[in-house]
């Protein structure tokens, strides 16, 4: 399964191209945005604090982490949040400055968790995205395409590679160096 490094990095170059590319309004979708994409990412993964809570009551990190926080349900509520404060038009500024807007936080926060499970799906052989109703799994497992001994190194390798696109992109994109 990828890093959190990988699920984070994704998520913001992905939202950052979206915002980029599709939106070209930053008055329309802030640079606060790419915060709660990063966020986003990582919800599935929070299971993993309450492991480190329930491992003092005998349970093993296999069965907390990737059962319900790894399933489409949590996707469903964030998207179903969304859309109630879509129709309900809770579309107020929810930071003053920041303008941001209810249900655009809960779209990005279903998006990227939802990217979190594609991520995890391609390097993972079984995820029981509706667990604990159906053994029903999914998942590539892609790491088993390379050579053993390359196999422990992909995932590392992915992140510098993310985390070097994302530099990259905010040097020559973002011009971060006028921010120095």
């Amino acid at each position: 399964m990828p890093y959190a490094t990988t699920h984070i990095l994704i998520a913001i170059i992905l939202i950052e191209l979206f915002r980029e590319y599709l939106i070209k309004d930053n008055r329309k979708f802030p640079r606060y945005y790419i915060f709660i994409a990063a966020i986003g990412a990582i919800i599935p993964d929070l299971d993993i604090i309450a492991f480190y809570i329930l491992s003092f009551f005998g349970f093993t990190f296999e069965q907390i982490h990737k059962t319900f926080m790894h399933t489409l349900f949590i996707q469903i509520i964030l998207f179903l949040i969304g859309i109630f404060a879509l129709k309900l038009k809770i579309k107020n500024h929810v930071t003053g400055k920041m303008h941001l807007k209810l249900p655009i936080i809960f779209f990005i926060l279903f998006a990227t968790s939802l990217l979190h499970l594609i991520l995890d799906s391609l390097f993972w052989p079984n995820l029981a995205i509706f667990y604990p109703f159906s053994s029903f799994t999914i998942g590539t497992n892609l790491l088993r395409f390379f050579p053993q001994s390359l196999q422990s190194l992909i995932l590392p390798t992915l992140d510098g590679v993310l985390i070097l696109l994302w530099i990259i992109w905010m040097e020559f994109k973002l011009k971060i160096n006028n921010y120095f």
